[in-house]
């Protein structure tokens, strides 16, 4: 009696069954998991413990990765049964289609094992990738570089904008290192934890963009749309470069996170 409830409990959630349907026929690891579920790393833990104490689930340790797959031939018949029911029932939903297209997606870019260097990817897009991506770039490579691989681009690119180098440079982040560049290159290519759009333009145009596991969205409007004289102007770019670093600052504090370079 004690087995079913522990199988009844763990199968009644919607996010365990996905995680099941992510694992029928694979052996993924935490950081698979988070990135087709679009997760965070402690919410699907939890779940992927309460699977394993079922029994539903197995799990193997590597140097410091943790892998997980359906249990098997040492599973007993009720744990049988209950994946067997699973199979039959859960693998056909919409969902759970969508979300096994991600996990192909996520396994050609990340196959098993995985990588001890991997870090999760970000991209910012805007319109030209000239002001607001590039700000958000820099300031997110200057807070937590080692903790995430940052990218930015844009639907439309123009080169940087003056002014963009101007108000990094007062906070002491020079981005002479960053370009602008297209997001067509990105697109179907690479696997990204994260699409941040920063401006409406973004949002609106690229509703779909295979291979991403989280989309935000920060609306922020264009320095480069605003007139007058410099002294004008380049109150609009610090404005912005202030609203970017206060929600990358959020962001990083919402996973735990704390910036190497402080304000």
């Amino acid at each position: 009696m004690r087995e079913v409830l522990e199988i009844a409990k763990a199968l009644a959630d919607e996010t365990r069954l996905r995680v099941l349907v992510c694992l029928e026929g694979s052996t993924l690891c935490l950081c698979h998991l988070t990135e087709i579920l679009g997760l965070s790393d402690s919410t699907v833990s939890k779940h992927l413990s309460v699977l394993t104490d079922s029994k539903l689930l197995v799990c193997r340790q590597k140097g410091r990765w943790h892998y997980y797959r359906w249990a098997g031939e040492e599973a007993t018949p009720c744990v049988q049964a209950a994946l067997t029911w699973v199979r039959q029932h859960a693998l056909n939903h919409p969902v759970a289609q969508s979300d096994m297209a991600k996990r192909a997606l996520v396994l050609l870019n990340s196959p098993v094992p995985c990588p001890p260097e991997s870090l999760a990817r970000v991209l910012f897009l805007c319109l030209e990738n000239s002001c607001r991506s590039q700000m958000a770039e820099a300031l997110l490579r200057a807070y937590a570089g080692d903790r995430f691989e940052v990218y930015s681009a844009g639907l439309e690119p123009k080169p940087i904008h003056e002014m963009t180098r101007t108000v990094m440079e007062e906070i002491g982040i020079a981005i002479r290192g960053q370009e602008s560049k297209s997001v067509l290159p990105f697109l179907g290519r690479m696997h990204f934890g994260f699409l941040i759009t920063v401006c409406a333009d973004a949002e609106q145009r690229c509703p779909i963009f295979p291979g991403v596991a989280k989309r935000l969205h920060w609306p922020v409007e264009d320095p480069a749309a605003v007139t007058g004289s410099k002294a004008a102007r380049l109150a609009a770019f610090r404005a912005v470069r202030d609203d970017l670093d206060r929600r990358i600052r959020a962001w990083l504090a919402e996973q735990g996170i704390t910036p190497k370079r402080q304000k």
